[in-house]
C-alpha cells in the first residue's frame, strides 16, 4: 500500500481498511465519524490498484452517491485492502 506523494508504505494485514493501514504509515487522513462511514472525511482517489480493494460497503454507494465521488474515490475507512494500492488525497 502506498501513499502518494507522501512517499510512506505499508504491508496491509487481513481484514484491514485503507484508514487503519495509512495509520500505521503515519498517513493523515481525516475521519470524524469512528469509521462507520458517514463523514466522508476519509475520502481517498485510488491512483493504481483499485481491483485490490473490496467491493464498495452500502453505506460507501450511499454517502458517495450523495457526495457525489468520482468513480476513483473511496472511504478509507469502508474499502479493505487485498493486495497493492496506491492512494492520494486532495490535501497531501
Amino acid at each position: 500500500m502506498t501513499f502518494t506523494p507522501l512517499g510512506r508504505s505499508a504491508s496491509a494485514n487481513p481484514d484491514e481498511t485503507l484508514l487503519d493501514v495509512a495509520r500505521r504509515a503515519g498517513a493523515p487522513l481525516g475521519n470524524s465519524c469512528g469509521a462507520i462511514g458517514i463523514c466522508a472525511r476519509c475520502r481517498v482517489r485510488v491512483v493504481n490498484g483499485a481491483e485490490n480493494l473490496s467491493p464498495a460497503t452500502t453505506i460507501e454507494l450511499r454517502v458517495s452517491g450523495e457526495r457525489g465521488f468520482n468513480g476513483d474515490e473511496r472511504l478509507a475507512c469502508q474499502a479493505i485492502v487485498c493486495g497493492d494500492t496506491e492512494i492520494t488525497t486532495t490535501y497531501w
